[in-house]
């Protein structure tokens, strides 16, 4: 029992210093946004586009409602299989982007 919790906690420790690393969250977001544009047969980013910014963020730009929901698919599709605390700022983001498929 006690090995147990000690690996959930050494895991979620883990999680935690991923997710200060600007790397392996904007590691995700580019494998959303490769999946994404496959989706929606983007490959050129015409629909689709990520920019970094100078603080290590990344911000998305559609063209149009549909590549709006590739993205909210494609987040869907990797969900699972990222580290808890990536699923929750990711869960965030599309829910913030199925707003804005609404609103556009």
């Amino acid at each position: 029992m006690t090995s147990k919790v000690l690996t959930t906690c050494e895991e979620i420790l883990k999680g935690l210093k991923e997710s200060e690393d600007p790397f392996t969250f904007n590691g995700w977001a580019n494998r959303f946004a490769n999946t994404a544009k496959q989706i929606c047969n983007d490959p050129d980013c015409k629909r689709i586009k990520i920019i970094e910014t100078d603080q290590g963020r990344i911000n998305f730009e559609f063209r149009d409602k549909e590549a709006i929901n590739c993205v909210i698919q494609s987040i869907q599709r990797h969900l699972t299989a990222m580290p808890g605390i990536h699923q929750v700022i990711f869960k965030r983001l599309k829910a913030e982007f199925e707003t804005k498929k609404m609103q556009y």
